[in-house]
């Protein structure tokens, strides 16, 4: 499919942490802030570019990203949920580049975990992680996408365009255990 030959990826970083505590995207996972663990596995992967969407005001994860070269963005409205901080990646990325969607809280991700959902994009013009049989993120948008991910608004994210285009979904097993994302203290043991 043409429009998933260039595809960028934004990393999900806005959320307040309340079950963690805090701003789960700066806790060390392996030494390393998670989020640090994400972009460096996406860099290493083919997706051409990263972005990562932040909370207004969290300078500290600003200036990590400026150390690893990574352009950030400020999730638009951070109280309205998800779909502020997709409509803000999508926006920071060239129009005909498909959207690789990772999450901050997935620090044991690998490139060749994301680079296998590239892979699956000529399947489908949506390809998202599934866990056991169950979906999850990351999730890939082709461009063609990219006007009905703008249209998105509150917490649902990119959930409500997997139910309507259950049709050119397609899902692609990745080992649960890499995949597991991390949300409160206990995830961390």
């Amino acid at each position: 499919m043409a429009d998933l030959e260039r595809v960028g990826a934004v990393v999900l970083a806005a959320g307040r942490g309340h079950r963690m505590g805090g701003p789960k995207h700066l806790l060390a996972v392996d030494g390393q802030p998670m989020l640090l663990r994400v972009v460096r596995a996406l860099k290493a992967s083919r997706v051409e570019r990263v972005v990562v969407v932040l909370r207004p005001g969290d300078e500290t994860a600003g200036a990590l990203l400026l150390e690893e070269g990574v352009s950030r963005v400020w999730a638009e409205d951070p109280e309205e949920g998800r779909a502020a901080s997709l409509r803000a990646g999508v926006r920071a990325l060239p129009s005909d580049h498909a959207v690789l969607f990772a999450l901050a809280d997935q620090p044991w991700l690998e490139s060749g975990d994301f680079d296998r959902l590239l892979e699956a994009a000529g399947q489908a013009g949506i390809v998202h992680a599934s866990y056991a049989g169950e979906r999850g993120s990351p999730v890939l948008f082709a461009a063609c996408y990219r006007d009905a991910l703008l249209a998105l608004r509150g917490t649902d994210g990119g959930r409500v365009l997997i139910r309507q285009h259950a049709d050119d979904t397609v899902a692609v097993e990745l080992d649960p255990e890499r995949g597991r994302d991390l949300d409160r203290p206990e995830d961390l043991r």
